[in-house]
């Protein structure tokens, strides 16, 4: 079977979560990067819950805001990996106790202003905030793989 006739696979989709406190964004802390809160979308599940899900499981919180912000859609590439897409939902977010601790959540998180930024994943969302492109009035952005 040759490549043209593979049949192809949709993009994964993500949601994240930018939540801000004094000028700094809440990143979730990984070996080798750190990422917004959020993560994948499950396959049937609406964006909207996944983040719920998502930052429950991560942070132990839940969220008493949620306003969208932007779409993301960009490609994906480690070494030894076919290159893929992915769409990543953005949403600004307020969570019911924005005071979070390290006691009182799963996941290890830091809060990073914008200098802090360069080990964020995904590289394309990482550039839009370090730019302070990502908005509402312009809901999609698209990267190329």
């Amino acid at each position: 079977m040759s490549e043209l006739d593979t049949p192809a696979t949709g993009p994964r989709v993500r949601a994240y979560a930018l939540i801000g406190q004094n000028d700094r964004l809440l990143l979730i802390e990984y070996p080798d990067h750190d990422e917004l809160p959020g993560g994948a979308v499950r396959a049937g599940e609406p964006v909207e819950q996944a983040l719920r899900r998502s930052l429950f499981d991560q942070l132990g919180a839940t969220i008493a805001e949620l306003d969208f912000c932007t779409v993301v859609e960009h490609g994906t590439s480690k070494p030894g990996v076919p290159p893929t897409s992915e769409v990543t939902f953005l949403f600004d977010v307020t969570l019911t106790a924005p005071d979070l601790t390290a006691e009182s959540s799963p996941q290890p998180h830091r809060w990073a202003d914008e200098h802090e930024l360069s080990p964020l994943r995904p590289h394309a969302v990482r550039d839009e905030l370090i730019a302070g492109t990502l908005s509402a009035e312009h809901p999609w952005r698209a990267w190329t793989l």
